[in-house]
Parts: structure tokens; sequence; C-alpha cells
């Protein structure tokens, strides 16, 4: 029997049917994975440096605590041994409750002290938070600390910088909480007016309390992991691998995932995206891991920070989908089949619209000309492609919107919307590779703004934080459209200059600025002065890199602060010595 033409194409169409949705709901299925996990593990790193950049943020409070202690009249009266030995035990009183004040309001403070040089390093003052509140520990029970290295290291700290130690267990077995808890050890040596050493004033921060935040903002379904600069676990979804390096068993990181050590070694790599198995069953971890660093440069001080979530809980969505799929292509064949051989000829205009919308979703455009409003089968069969299109679309669409999102609040400062430090260090970076192949030249310039802390401390942080949001647009508008603003942090800021014909282009535009910061601020009804002073440097004559330039251009600027604050200095003049 010989088989008409309508038949046949009947049957080819059918097969062609079957065929071409399955294909269809297979590179839907498999590509929808892809974007999943890609866009999991961009979460995850935004995530992941968010989250590192708040515990650094953290510490940064206690610094500012220490230099307010450092710099009380108590504090440098005694530490001058003004009035003698009478006032003396005034000023230790005073100190001791403004330790105590510090110590109701700071909840992650466990210990307040001040510990001084003579005596072998014996505690002046010591106030402690106990499980019975805050305690003032009386003179017959202080003790020598000179033994200790946090005293001896913290000592030896220049003026205006901190001793940060490393997070360790507290053993320290006495009055205050927080014994055998994490903790971090932050001090400041105190200075008489001759410039000795006096001791130092040394702040116990109670760890737990932070790390049980970070880890109660997380989803529960993701492990968020974190160990010192040698690898030794300090949080891990399993308690028994964390501080083992404190019962005398190290449990490394680097012995579970053994990409990870690229980060504990001294490089630019800083972040590291893992696929690993899971220690207690078969399931896939993806994680995201950077390296944070905390404290002061020299003490080369950094924590790992990572996040994982098992595979199978980001493709949940994606199963859902193929199901969808598989419902979708079953009721597709069956419709193809049947009304292949009924109406061949009849429905091959409508099949042909709909393998032409198969090819247009392939391709990523945007499908048109389906018979939705058709009645039978064919119309269900295109309805049913076309919000699954639109389904898988509108999540990806949603995908990208959240990376774009937690992108710029990664690259963002959250205070004054300018790029921040990682932003500023990225585009420092191109800009030096540019310049290296055109053979041209830039400018950095380092801004600190003067007076700030004054009115910071004068007028509440809110006041403070106001003024930072108006310099902020006072640079912005002062720059040109090509020049970057960006704050490093606290007061400082940075403007990279570009496009210039001489060194007295980016100077005019220096002192354009030191005449903006001339004119007073106004926040809320306070009116004050705060200046900026600038130190510029040049690329390639004061660096060779970004951290270079960095430092050339904070130099200067220090040399503009030690003058008569308000003016510009470049580094290149500190180079040649000029006054």
């Amino acid at each position: 029997m010989r088989l008409g033409v309508g038949l046949k194409l009947g049957i080819w169409l059918a097969l062609f049917g079957i065929l071409s949705t399955a294909l269809t709901g297979y590179y839907a299925y498999s590509q929808s994975r892809k974007l999943l996990i890609s866009a999991a593990e961009d979460k995850l790193l935004t995530a992941t440096e968010v989250l590192g950049q708040r515990f650094v943020d953290k510490l940064i409070p206690v610094t500012e605590d220490l230099g307010m202690l450092a710099a009380l009249s108590a504090m440098v009266a005694l530490t001058d041994g003004v009035g003698g030995a009478d006032a003396a035990i005034r000023h230790e009183a005073k100190l001791q409750e403004v330790f105590a004040s510090m110590l109701k309001s700071r909840i992650d403070y466990v210990q307040i002290r001040l510990i001084g040089v003579a005596g072998f390093g014996r505690e002046v003052i010591r106030v402690d938070r106990t499980g019975a509140g805050i305690e003032l520990i009386g003179n017959d029970d202080l003790q020598e600390k000179g033994h200790l290295p946090y005293f001896f290291e913290a000592a030896k700290v220049a003026a205006g910088e901190f001793y940060f130690s490393k997070i360790s267990l507290n053993r320290e077995r006495h009055w205050q909480a927080g014994v055998d808890m994490p903790t971090l050890r932050i001090a400041s040596p105190v200075r008489g007016s001759d410039g000795k050493v006096f001791g130092i004033v040394i702040v116990n921060v109670d760890l737990d309390r932070l790390f049980k935040r970070i880890r109660s903002n997380l989803p529960r379904n993701i492990d968020l992991v974190l160990t010192n600069d040698e690898g030794d676990y300090l949080i891990h979804p399993d308690q028994r691998k964390t501080f083992g390096f404190e019962r005398g068993r190290r449990i490394l990181i680097q012995n579970d995932i053994g990409a990870i050590k690229v980060l504990l070694k001294p490089g630019p790599v800083r972040h590291l995206l893992t696929r690993t198995n899971s220690a207690n069953s078969d399931e896939v971890n993806a994680g995201a891991f950077i390296r944070m660093p905390y404290g002061s440069a020299e003490q080369h001080h950094f924590v790992l920070l990572g996040l994982q979530i098992p595979l199978d809980v980001v493709l949940h969505d994606s199963e859902l989908l193929g199901m969808t799929i598989i419902q979708i292509t079953v009721l597709c064949s069956l419709a193809a089949v049947c009304l292949s051989f009924l109406l061949s000829f009849v429905l091959a205009k409508p099949f042909n619209a709909i393998a032409a919308a198969v090819k247009q979703f392939e391709a990523g455009n945007v499908i048109v000309n389906l018979p939705t409003g058709r009645a039978d089968e064919i119309g269900y069969l295109a309805r049913s492609f076309l919000q699954m299109s639109k389904r898988l679309s509108s999540q990806v669409g949603d995908l990208q919107a959240r990376e774009q999102h937690l992108q710029h609040l990664a690259h963002h400062d959250l205070l004054t919307g300018l790029p921040n430090r990682a932003m500023f260090q990225h585009v420092l970076a191109t800009m030096i590779d540019k310049a290296r192949g055109e053979d041209s030249r830039f400018c950095l310039m380092f801004i600190d703004l003067d007076k700030f802390k004054q009115v910071n401390d004068q007028l509440g942080h809110v006041v403070g934080d106001q003024a930072l949001q108006l310099a902020a647009l006072r640079m912005g508008a002062s720059v040109r459209g090509d020049d970057l603003v960006a704050r490093l942090g606290g007061d400082e800021f940075t403007i990279l200059v570009r496009n210039f014909r001489h060194e007295s282009d980016v100077t005019a535009m220096a002192q354009k600025l030191i005449h903006v910061f001339d004119q007073p601020f106004a926040v809320d009804g306070h009116e004050f002065e705060m200046t900026c002073s600038i130190g510029i440097s040049m690329f390639p004559q004061d660096g060779k890199d970004g951290d270079q330039l960095l430092n050339a251009a904070d130099a200067a600027m220090y040399r503009a602060k030690l003058g008569t604050r308000s003016r510009v200095e470049w580094f290149s003049d500190l180079s040649r010595g000029a006054p």
C-alpha cells in the first residue's frame, strides 16, 4: 500500500513535532541549570564580599573607642603624673567609670584594661563583664601581663596605630565573661607628653556574639565558613572542627579544599569559587571564598570567609521546570501524532508556525505568530510553549536584576553612593594598564577632611554622616565628567584625574576643591567648617603600581596636613625635598 503525500507529510510533521519539542525542552532545561548555577555562584561571591566587609567594619568602632580613651583628659593627666599620688587615684577612678560605661553600651566588649609598662606589665585599671554585670577589679586582684605577647607587641605599635591579635579562644580564666569563647584583642599604646610609652589600653572583643549575628542573617541552606590566616577553622557547620589549634589538633581548610591554598598565600588572588563534595553525603556544594584583611597592614592579618550551598538547592527550580517541560513535551507529542494523521494538510501551517517559534526561542528572539487563538490542541500547545518561555525568561530576568543590584552594593559606598575602595582599586588597575599601553599619564588625588573627627565627636555620627554626604556632593560637582571620585573609608576620598595637559591643570582642580571646602557646611541647624588637605601623585613618575601611587598621594596629603592644612601638596615636591 502506497502512502499518500498528505499522509507522509503528516508522519514527518508528527516526527518533527515530537523531536523539536523534546529538543527544545532539553535545551531549555540544560540552559536553565547552567544559568541557575552561574547566578548562584555570583550571588554567593557578592554576599561573601558584603559579609566580609561587615566583619571588618565591626572592628572600626573599636579602634575609634580606643582612640577616644587614649585622648581622655584623665588618661593624659594619669600618664603625665599630674598632681601626684592623690590625683592619680582620682584619675584612675574617673577612667574606671568611663571603662564601665563603655562596657555597658558595647555588648560585644567583655573587658577593658589599662596595663602599665611599670611593674612587669601590671594592670592599672581593669573592668570586666561578668555573669552578674559590670565589675570593677580591685587593686589586689590586678595581674602582671608583661609576659604575654599581646602586651609587648601592642606597646611597640606606633602612635595613632592599633594592635590586633589573632583570633583565638579566651583562656584567661578569671572574672570576665567569654572564657573559652572566640575573642579578638585590640589595643593602642598610651604615651605621655614626653613620648614615652606609659602602657596600653586594650579591649577584649567577644567574637561569639558577632559570629552568631553573621550566621543568623543567612538562610538555613547556606553554610558559613571562616578561617584564620593559616587555614584553621573558626566557623564551620561541624562545630567539632572549629578552633582545633586551641585543643592541640589543627583542622585546616586546605586539607578539605585543596584549591583554597591560593588564598592563603600572598598574591593577587583574593576570591575563589569552588565545587566540593560534602563530607557526610554525596551531594556537591557550590562555594565562594574571599580573603578579607583586618587590622594594620604591617601585621598582615586576614581571615578567609566562605559561603557554601548544595547544588541540589540551587537546581530545585530547574527540577520543577524540567517536570513542566516533560509534561508539555508529552502533551505536544500526543497532539502532534493524532492531528498529523487526521488533519495533516490542515495542520501543516500551524505546525510550521510552532516550529518557527521554537527556532525563535532557541535564538533568544521574541516569540511571535504563534497560533494561540485556536481552541484545539494546537492552540493549547502554542499557549503552553509561550507560557513556558515567558516563565523561563522571567526567571532569568529576575536573577540578572538581583545580580546587578548585589554588584552595585558590592562596589559602591552605602553612605555617599560613591565608588568604594574595591571599585576604586579596579579602576586604578585598569587605568595603569591603559596608561602603560598608551605611554600616557594620570594623577591620583588623596583627600582627607580636616576637622571631621571634631565634627563627628561634637555633633554626633548623624551630623558626621550628613557632612560626608555633602562633602561627596561637593567633590562630585567640582570634577569633570571623566574623573572618578571614590570614598576609601572614614573621611578619606580619592580622585583619579585623566586627560590633562599640564600639572598646573591638576593643581588648579585641587585648588578649586580647596576653595569649595573653604565654604562652611550647614547640617540640621549646625554650621561648621570642614576644610580638606590634598596630596597628589602622578603615574608613572611617583609609582609603578596602584599601591605605590596611593601611598605616594597619602604621604603628600600628610605633608599638607602637617603644614597649615587646607592646602595641596605634590609627592614630587616631597621627593625633591621641597619645603
